[in-house]
């Protein structure tokens, strides 16, 4: 099964953090993601404040109906710059790329900088 098709754990305690051989391997299945400060992240540039605020909103109701959230930022008024960890376990789990294959497979988050 692709990593799009899989459903988070909504209880993300229970995970086991990922091996680097493992982060290594899924990353790969994430084009356009990458891996900082032991989180990975991709950034989205959207050209303006107002989409990057619509951009947001489709990120919080995916994540909602996902159960695992990632943190956000939206700089320079254009950038929106996202980013999974699982702050429970203290590393990445497969929920981290589970989201970013999702975010991957819907068009609208598929315009990456």
């Amino acid at each position: 099964m692709e990593l799009h098709a899989k459903k988070c754990d909504p209880n993300p305690g229970r995970l086991s953090p990922l091996t680097r051989k493992e982060v290594l391997e899924y990353i790969r299945a994430v084009l356009g993601w990458e891996i900082r400060d032991g989180r990975i992240f991709r950034i989205y540039d959207l050209g303006n404040f107002q989409k990057c605020e619509e951009f947001f909103i489709e990120i919080a109701d995916l994540s909602k109906r996902e159960g695992h959230y990632p943190d956000v930022r939206i700089y320079q008024g254009k950038y929106v710059e996202v980013s999974f960890y699982t702050y429970p376990v203290g590393s990445l789990t497969i929920n981290d790329f589970i989201m970013a294959a999702k975010m991957n497979f819907k068009e609208r988050f598929k315009k990456g900088k």
